[in-house]
């Protein structure tokens, strides 16, 4: 049977998300009003937040100032903007639907995603009938038939980053097999030089490429709800008439203008970042290794994660820093840490010193 709406799976429940402080407020109570939260891996530095004139809440949303902006950002234009690169990865699945491609709709459904990773993107596909199939390496895909393959550059929450080589190739084959390739680079802006976009030297994108950036992770501005998608000019239409005419408020449009446009804060946040991770190896990593008991981790600009020796000591450890006041993010057999802003460093690394001394925490370690 081909895919489409009869084979649809919109009631299907949808996956849980971060570290979801505020399930964790109304379960705990009080005390949760206080944790460090560090369970979301935006940047704890954010850009900062000008005042802003009332007049942007009264007009209508017009993009073609940012479309100017980002295009500096970025040196390539985007196709469109929606409403985060959630809001994307929302239209990907019935955009090509429609597009009666003969790859989706014959026996070639499967969509592979990284066995670990931002869950939207499985269930994305997942909700439109597609067969969902995981994979460990980049390099499997090259042995694969698929309709569409997920690549998260770099991985949340393994920070795995793929090459621009490798990238290439699983172009070339998606064109081969009339397929397409999807990247998502939320987390890129950290080290920018890493973004496929630099690889790209023709006016157009290959047709099976569609590739995704965001302003939540990197500048910290997760709710204002924008991000961009890269394609062919071929689906220029197609995905903004997916994503409507006015997905994103206007105040949201003019502050990531201004973000982008900032050079200093952009430079400057990015040495930071490299300032604070080096002060979080140094002072915090070894509490955690201990805590955890587990040196096997990855550093990104904005986050560690650990992996730990099964689902259930995870937890346990994940309970316990919640008796110290602070909230990561729990995954199946990991956790995640977000950097902390270097005000919050004195505090993460008191608090861990106080769980190390606990019964609990000397059982841990």
């Amino acid at each position: 049977m081909s895919v489409g709406l009869k084979s649809s799976k919109l009631s299907c429940t949808p996956p849980k998300h971060g570290g979801d402080l505020a399930y964790w407020q109304r379960k705990v109570g009080d005390d949760a009003l206080n944790w460090l939260d560090l369970s979301s891996a935006c940047n704890r530095e954010p850009w900062p937040i000008p005042d802003i004139s009332p007049a942007l809440w009264m007009d209508l949303p017009d993009q073609a100032d940012l479309l100017d902006e980002a295009e500096r950002y970025f040196a390539r234009r985007p196709r469109a903007i929606g409403a985060g690169s959630q809001h994307i990865i929302e239209s990907l699945p019935p955009m090509l639907l429609a597009s009666q491609s003969s790859a989706l709709l014959t026996v070639s459904q499967i969509v592979f995603v990284p066995r670990i990773g931002y869950q939207e993107h499985a269930f994305a596909w997942t909700k439109w009938g597609f067969e969902i199939a995981y994979y460990d390496s980049l390099e499997e895909l090259l042995a694969q038939k698929w309709a569409v393959a997920v690549v998260i550059q770099p991985n949340n929450p393994t920070g795995e980053v793929a090459s621009a080589e490798v990238l290439t190739q699983l172009i070339a084959y998606a064109e081969q097999q009339k397929a397409y390739l999807v990247v998502d680079e939320a987390f890129i802006d950290a080290r920018p030089e890493l973004s496929l976009l630099n690889h790209q030297t023709a006016e157009d994108l290959s047709e099976a490429l569609f590739l995704m950036r965001s302003v939540g992770k990197f500048f910290g501005l997760a709710g204002a709800r924008v991000g961009f998608v890269f394609c062919a000019s071929k689906w220029r239409a197609a995905i903004k008439n997916l994503l409507g005419p006015w997905p994103v408020a206007t105040p949201s449009l003019y502050l990531v203008q201004l973000a982008f446009a900032d050079n200093d804060w952009q430079s400057h946040a990015r040495q930071n970042l490299a300032v604070r991770q080096a002060a979080f190896v140094e002072r915090v990593v070894p509490k955690f290794n201990t805590i955890f008991d587990s040196q096997e981790y990855v550093l990104n600009p904005l986050f560690v994660t650990w992996t730990l020796e099964s689902d259930d000591y995870a937890a346990q450890v994940f309970e316990m820093l919640h008796q110290v006041g602070i909230h990561t993010r729990l995954g199946e057999g990991w956790i995640r840490v977000a950097l902390p802003a270097l005000h919050e460093m004195d505090a993460l690394n008191s608090a861990l010193i106080r769980l190390l001394k606990t019964a609990g925490g000397r059982e841990l370690a």
